[in-house]
């Protein structure tokens, strides 16, 4: 059963990406362009138009770095970034079969055999057609691997159960905790938001393994992930001259979600509609030509061609538009508080926004299919109400604070929740599962 789940999986994603024209021709992100110099020169960074290399922390390094393994011969061609999505496709299909199987196991008390299987395909159909992870599987970003490495925890958090964590074998006591630690390691490489989930799962597990294992089981995990964080704060202190943790770019999607224009459209009642972010940019664009950390700067009417600050690095690049999103909060405290709202809920909202270019029936569709999942997981909360709080499944609420609590302040739209879409699939099909005791 998990090799037909496996299949479909391929067979749905590979039909997307062959038959969409347009896939991996876009770059939004630059992660192309990065992966590009960091095969060519071997330093994680851009390439300008003299040939000259100059290293960034503007993104993440996991998925250029995997991008640039793909391009042996210093490009990425279509097929490349392909075999790299279906090979990630493949791999969460995976780990939603098993962690499925699992939680049906603690819900029913099945074994495979009884009910397990079959859910764990239904959970891997739901996900190989999610729309969010579909739209995607063809672009040159991150979320594909971000639901991946998110699936990957889960499926060993809920693997991993009382038993194992007080193990008196020491070697088999260290599996669940070091492969959490180095998954939790590697999603905070690929999305730095992770680290937040991995600082609650390290809280979580001495909480739900009450005896001493489970607090050095939090303490091996801890490590893990502080070797990926301290690694990469090494580096970029060495390289950039300041400890950045995370990236450089999070100053502007914090910039992005707490600008006037965007209050002001909020203020005036438009939520319903999609932003025009044309002025935001416009403004954005002339940021060294005044100080935007005032109201003033966003609502003057920028014209010409911008006039960039070569001496200003990305760091204090990141910093002024850290400072001006502050300062933007404080001018309208109220604004902000209202805009939480909107953005956890554009998070969550089953409907994309209907934009120029988008089809109302489609559009339609992706927001029918949410509301059915979202159903769906309603029934299985109440249904299993007792069970689905339990331990095995706290990495999956925890994932959903961690997203809702990042994204109530920085940029949201539906795209930011697809690491956790297996997660929501699993527990839709949960929603049909018998019900019987189990323990944690």
């Amino acid at each position: 059963m998990l090799l037909l789940a496996v299949g479909l999986t391929l067979l749905i994603r590979g039909l997307v990406i062959t038959f969409d024209s347009d896939a991996f021709a876009a770059d939004p992100d630059a992660y192309r362009v990065i992966a590009k110099t960091l095969r060519q020169s071997g330093v994680f960074g851009l390439t300008g138009a003299d040939g000259t290399t100059r290293a960034i922390a503007f993104r993440p390094p996991l998925y250029p770095w995997l991008l640039s393994i793909c391009m042996p011969g210093g490009q990425l061609s279509r097929l490349a970034v392909a075999g790299l999505h279906l090979v990630l496709a493949a791999l969460t299909a995976c780990f939603v079969f098993l962690s499925t199987r699992h939680f049906a196991a603690q819900l029913r008390q099945s074994s495979r055999l009884d009910g397990g299987d079959r859910l764990g395909l239904a959970a891997v159909v739901l996900t190989a057609i999610d729309p969010i992870l579909l739209r995607q599987s063809v672009e040159v970003m991150t979320e594909t691997l971000a639901a991946t490495l998110a699936a990957a925890v889960i499926w060993l958090w809920s693997g991993w159960n009382v038993a194992g964590a007080t193990s008196t074998r020491r070697r088999g006591s260290l599996v669940f905790p070091l492969g959490i630690g180095a998954a939790l390691a590697l999603a905070y490489l690929c999305r730095p938001t992770f680290l937040v989930w991995a600082g609650l799962l390290v809280v979580a597990t001495p909480l739900r393994f009450r005896n001493r294992r489970g607090l050095q089981s939090a303490l091996v995990i801890a490590s893990v992930v502080a070797l990926a964080v301290g690694g990469w704060t090494w580096r970029n202190a060495r390289v950039l001259g300041h400890p950045v943790w995370a990236t450089t770019h999070g100053g502007y999607t914090l910039l992005l979600a707490n600008n006037e224009s965007f209050y002001r459209y909020l203020s005036e009642g438009q939520f319903g509609q999609a932003w025009d972010a044309t002025s935001f940019l416009n403004a954005y664009a002339h940021r060294y030509e005044g100080d935007p950390r005032e109201a003033a700067f966003w609502r003057r009417d920028w014209a010409g061609k911008p006039n960039y600050d070569a001496a200003v690095s990305e760091f204090d690049d990141d910093r002024l538009c850290y400072e001006s999103a502050v300062a933007t909060i404080k001018r309208h405290p109220s604004v902000f508080a209202w805009s939480m709202v909107v953005r956890v809920a554009r998070l969550w909202s089953p409907f994309p926004h209907a934009v120029e270019g988008r089809s109302t029936l489609a559009a339609l569709a992706v927001g029918m299919f949410y509301l059915a999942l979202y159903g769906a997981v309603i029934v299985t909360i109440v249904r299993h109400r007792r069970r689905v709080f339990a331990g095995r499944w706290w990495a999956i609420w925890l994932l959903a604070i961690t997203l809702t609590g990042v994204h109530a302040v920085y940029w949201s739209n539906l795209r930011m929740r697809a690491p956790i879409m297996p997660a929501i699939a699993i527990l839709a099909v949960c929603s049909v599962a018998g019900k019987q005791p189990a323990d944690d």
